[in-house]
Formats: C-alpha cells, structure tokens, sequence
C-alpha cells in the first residue's frame, strides 16, 4: 500500500475513535447530570437547593463579623454615636389610610452626614454587581459606600434572595461576601432572559414584619419560604385572585410585581406616599390594625427620601395582607409611638463588628432594635431598624 494510502487510513481511524470519546463522554454526563423538572409555564428548573444554602448560624454571624457580644449600658454609649446617641427623636401624628397608619419621625441630621449610594441606585447607574456563585458577593465600583439595608430583595441569579442585614461595602471593594437567604423555593437556574451569575434589580423590601423577625432575628431559611407562601395565599384570598406568577408561583419578587397587587396598593400609596415639607424627616413608623409593627430611623433626610418609595410599598403590601372587615381600627397616638422607641432602646445590647461597620442589636421584651454604624466615621449611626414581637 502506498504511503499516502497508509497515512490517510490511519488519519481516518484516529478521527474516528476521536468521535467514539466525544460520544462516549456526552452520554456520561447526560445520565449523571441532575434531573430537571418542568414548572407551570414551561420553565425549567433544577431540584431545590442544588446550590448549597448558608446554614442559620452562618447567616446571623455574616461574612467578615465576629459572633455578637453583649455589652452593658455604659459600653453602649461609648459605642454609639450619631444623632441617636443623646437627641430624643419627634414623632409626628399619623398619616393613614384604611388600616395603615404612618408617622414620620423628626431629628437633626448627623454632624457629618454620611455620603452612601443605595444598592437599588447603584444597580441602576450599574455601578455594582451583586454576583450569584451559590454564595453572594458585591462590587462596589461608586466613590463612595454602597448602603445595603436589611431586606434588600435582590431579583434574578438562580434565585431570588433577601438580603437580611445591613451592610456598608467600602468603595471600590470587590467581591465583598454578603449573607443571603431565598425567597423563591424550587428554582436554582436561570429564569426566563435573566443573568444566572448576578442580580439586576433591588426594587423591593422584604414586605412583613413576620418575614423581617424570620430573617434577622430567628435566621430560618424554612420559616421565610413558609412566611413567603402563607402572604402569597393571603394575598390572594384577599384579592380574589391569585397574585403567583406563572413563571415561577413560589418568587416573592414576582409577587410584589404582580398589577393585581399593585393596582390594589395604589390606594394606600396615592394617599401616604407624599412625604412631608418640613426636610428634618429622618425616618417612618407604622401602625396596622391599630397595632406598631415597625420602624426605621436614617442619618439622614436625604438617605431616608432615596428609600422612601420601596418601604411605603413594603408598608402597604402588609396592611393589604392584614386588612380586617368590617371596619378599620384606630391608630395608636404619637406618643405610643415614641414609648415604643425609647423601651427598644432599654434592651440588652449586642455588638457585633466588621471591618467597616458595627452593628448593635437590642432587644426588649416588645422589641428589637437592629442598629448599623460607620465604623470609619467614628461610629457614626446610619440606620436603626426596629421590629415589634
């Protein structure tokens, strides 16, 4: 045989076991790679949890913070600073509509205020990138902190996730790890034209104060996908329809999204929503079904303004959810109100620290008080949030 015979038979024979490999290997793959189901609408999805989910004691000590120490009342005040360290805040009269009742709280600013960009606005100007590698981590790429608060809902990745505590990632940081618990059971794949590795959108507030105490104060992942499908039946019953998306019916995201909801909300936010003239407006509560559920205190006016549309949403999702027939209950008085804020601020105190910030939790027998500070602004206060048992 000729030679050139010799070498093109040869040629032939090593192409084909080439292709009896690459067969070969596919197969092995498609019978080990996991099942996927087909969920209502078409979409595929993979079985839940194929990315491994932070365990609850992981969650509450967060990525770069040591486990919270107690500390007495005279180590409080050394560490607390800001406007809530020696100025009483001025609770205003509620505002409300139905069984939703809002009062604004009034102080001074911080000496400095702290200059921060919210996580929704540095998403939107795409100067951050929450990134989903089963675990979160955050870019930072503004000049200045990026302000994350707790319950943050951060949508898309290969699930939707809440992000249960307050972070301030330094700028120019990358990958800085964050903790995060799902509020979307069952989907751990893209979903529709979305980015698997990364979140575009944070345009919504973890809505209940029942959602808020199971992520940040008993850290169960279990409890949250339960809290998030009992406000999705309720909801529904409330309205007559259900308000699940077909493209995933477990996404609290999806949700909130839904236009029955929203139109249903509207109500509630063409009457609440404005805020009032006087600019020392540094935080809200709110009261539903005459009962306080929660509030929140800022720095700032204008870091309190920047949130404002998300937490009036969050607000009014939950009156929606509680509305009671056949008629509204009053609200409690302003001075309740303060009473509630000042007892919170008597429970056995907490603190926790990162590099960059530092955290203190109080809690009272009525309350707890979740309190983030700048650790490179002298401790100065950013947010308080307080919860009602």
């Amino acid at each position: 045989m000729r030679p050139r015979n010799i070498a093109l038979l040869t040629a032939a024979v090593v192409f084909a076991l080439m292709v009896q490999l690459v067969v070969v290997v596919a197969f092995v793959q498609h019978v080990r790679r996991p099942a996927v189901a087909r969920a209502a609408g078409g979409f595929a999805f993979a079985p839940a949890q194929a990315f491994p989910m932070q365990a609850p004691d992981e969650l509450f000590i967060a990525p770069g913070m040591q486990p919270g120490q107690p500390i007495t009342r005279e180590e409080l005040q050394v560490v607390r600073c800001g406007p809530a360290k020696e100025v009483k805040f001025e609770v205003s009269a509620p505002v409300t509509h139905a069984n939703l009742s809002v009062f604004f709280i009034h102080g001074p600013a911080a000496a400095a205020e702290p200059k921060v960009i919210t996580l929704q606005d540095a998403l939107n100007q795409g100067l951050a990138t929450v990134h989903d590698q089963g675990m979160l981590s955050v870019d930072n790429r503004s000049g200045v902190p990026l302000f994350i608060q707790g319950g943050d809902i951060v949508k898309g990745g290969n699930q939707d996730r809440v992000l249960p505590y307050d972070y301030l990632i330094p700028a120019g940081a990358l990958r800085s790890p964050v903790a995060a618990f799902c509020v979307e059971a069952g989907r751990s794949r893209p979903r529709g034209n979305e980015l698997s590795s990364s979140f575009e959108i944070s345009s919504a507030q973890l809505p209940t104060k029942s959602l808020k105490l199971a992520a940040l104060h008993r850290q169960q992942q279990q409890d949250i996908w339960n809290g998030v499908n009992q406000l999705q039946t309720t909801l529904t019953n409330k309205l007559g329809a259900s308000v699940r998306a077909q493209l995933s019916n477990t996404s609290l995201q999806l949700t909130l999204e839904h236009p029955r909801l929203q139109q249903a909300a509207q109500p509630y936010l063409e009457k609440l929503a404005a805020l009032p003239e006087k600019c020392n407006v540094i935080g809200y509560a709110i009261a539903i079904n005459g009962q306080i559920h929660s509030a929140d205190v800022y720095a700032s006016s204008d870091l309190f303004r920047q949130l404002w549309p998300k937490l009036i949403h969050a607000g009014a999702i939950e009156a929606l959810a509680e509305r009671q027939s056949p008629g509204d209950v009053a609200p409690p008085s302003a001075e309740t109100v303060q009473t509630f804020l000042q007892e919170a601020e008597q429970g056995q105190a907490y603190r926790q620290t990162a590099a960059n910030q530092v955290q203190i939790r109080q809690e009272s027998s009525r309350a707890l008080l979740f309190e983030t500070c700048d650790a490179g602004r002298g401790n100065q206060m950013v947010h308080r949030c307080y919860l009602a048992k």
